[in-house]
C-alpha cells in the first residue's frame, strides 16, 4: 500500500529509506532497492514520473491503530510509465 496522502517528515523518510536494500556497487545514501528489486533514488522521493521515484508504503493499513509505526513502513518504487501511444 502506497501512502501518497501523508506528508512524512525528513526523519521518517530517512528511517524508511534505510530499510531499502543496499547494493555494494552504489552509495546507499543515493540508491537503494525496494522489496521487489526496483531501484530508487533518494532525490526522487514523491516522483511517479521517474524510474527511480519512491514513496513510503505500509504493510498493514494505517487504520489498524498503531500501523503508522516505523516497523510497518517500507520504501517502495512509485514509477508509473507514461503511455507511449495516446
Amino acid at each position: 500500500m502506497e501512502l501518497k496522502e501523508i506528508c512524512w517528515d525528513r526523519t521518517v523518510r530517512e528511517a524508511v529509506w534505510k530499510k531499502g536494500r543496499i547494493n555494494p556497487d552504489y552509495s546507499p545514501e543515493v540508491l537503494r532497492w525496494d522489496q521487489h528489486g526496483r531501484i530508487m533514488m533518494w532525490s526522487k522521493y514523491g516522483r511517479t514520473d521517474s524510474r527511480f521515484g519512491w514513496s513510503i508504503g505500509a504493510h498493514k493499513p494505517l487504520e489498524d491503530g498503531d500501523s503508522g509505526k516505523l516497523d510497518n513502513l517500507h520504501p517502495v518504487n512509485t514509477y508509473i510509465p507514461a503511455e507511449k501511444n495516446k
